[in-house]
């Protein structure tokens, strides 16, 4: 059930009263209303007409308030859906023939939306069946972000998801340390791209019905591209094109959930796309890297104490991911 506040149809510059925006963008918000304002602002800054659809997960806060009298479109869910069929729902309010995933913590540079659109115009001339055509993503201090992976596997699971991985990622972002993920120079096909910027055709997302509702958060965007290549689309990315992505941390008080969350929607990926084989190394992976962050943990809480309280939730995380993991390879 949700409640759409009135807005004009079609947000910012428009052409004529019945012209039609060249992108519907989507943005889901829970509690993020700073940073949506802020994304917002970067699309007005675009020299094309954009729909904006922010649909707000039932925010505990009233928090979409904090957006009234912005050139968007509000649609209010009654209950928090998940990241995924946030966007869906906001995707059955769009009247563009493209449609553009954002996630609140993106700032698009001005005329990039325009270029965007301009890089897939010429990909498709070109013959490219493009489901996903995905920007490159930076960090505020202007370092490059890793937005493209291949499908889940016991390799890529330490390349991108281990705690050795999320270490170096910290890294980069506090200090600007060089990335072992090279630019690309020019669009190249990849096995999925992160869900924090997408373009998409409005043809594809219906022939796939958008994202999957297995799925609360994390491993949506992964489902999407995979389902998009079966259906004989091309996921790609143009370097050319730049969006910034502040890629904020959660809370200390939600990182539990947050990690949760992340093996739930990774083992789900697994479970309904991967032979038995893949599952498998994927788990002990898994279990592997789950055995060495508890490790560490223990050893860190015992070291420095003040961090012992923070840490609890985490740790109570760790072990029931890791008792859940052996009992599927025990099966």
């Amino acid at each position: 059930m949700q409640h759409i506040e009135p807005r004009e149809p079609f947000s910012l510059k428009q052409q004529a009263e019945d012209a039609l925006p060249s992108v519907s963008v989507i943005i889901v918000n829970y509690e993020t209303s700073k940073f949506v304002r802020r994304c917002v602002e970067s699309l007005t800054c675009q020299n094309i007409p954009i729909e904006i659809i922010v649909v707000d997960n039932a925010s505990p806060s009233d928090d979409w308030r904090n957006l009234e009298g912005l050139p968007v479109r509000i649609v209010r869910n009654a209950e928090n859906m998940g990241y995924g069929l946030g966007c869906n729902v906001g995707a059955q309010y769009a009247h563009a023939p493209m449609l553009c995933i954002l996630n609140p913590d993106t700032i698009v540079p001005p005329d990039m939306m325009e270029a965007w659109l301009n890089s897939f115009a010429k990909l498709r001339e070109s013959g490219v069946r493009i489901g996903v055509l995905a920007p490159a993503l930076y960090n505020e201090n202007g370092t490059l972000q890793r937005s493209t992976y291949k499908f889940p596997g016991p390799l890529t699971y330490w390349l991108y998801h281990s705690l050795l991985s999320g270490l170096l990622k910290k890294l980069r972002k506090a200090y600007g340390f060089p990335s072992l993920y090279k630019p690309h120079l020019k669009p190249r096909t990849v096995d999925w791209v992160m869900g924090s910027a997408m373009l998409i055709p409005k043809k594809a997302w219906d022939e796939i019905e958008g994202f999957s509702p297995s799925y609360f958060l994390y491993a949506e965007d992964t489902d999407l591209c995979f389902r998009l290549k079966n259906a004989g689309y091309e996921i790609i990315q143009d370097p050319r094109i730049s969006i910034i992505h502040s890629q904020g941390e959660p809370s200390l008080e939600n990182r539990a959930l947050a990690i949760t969350r992340f093996f739930r929607g990774l083992d789900t990926f697994l479970e309904l796309h991967c032979p038995r084989w893949r599952r498998v190394g994927v788990r002990y992976s898994i279990l592997m890297d789950l055995a060495l962050r508890m490790t560490l943990l223990s050893v860190g809480s015992v070291l420095f104490s003040a961090c012992h309280s923070q840490n609890r939730e985490r740790m109570r995380a760790y072990r029931q991911i890791f008792a859940q993991f052996w009992k599927k390879l025990l099966r």
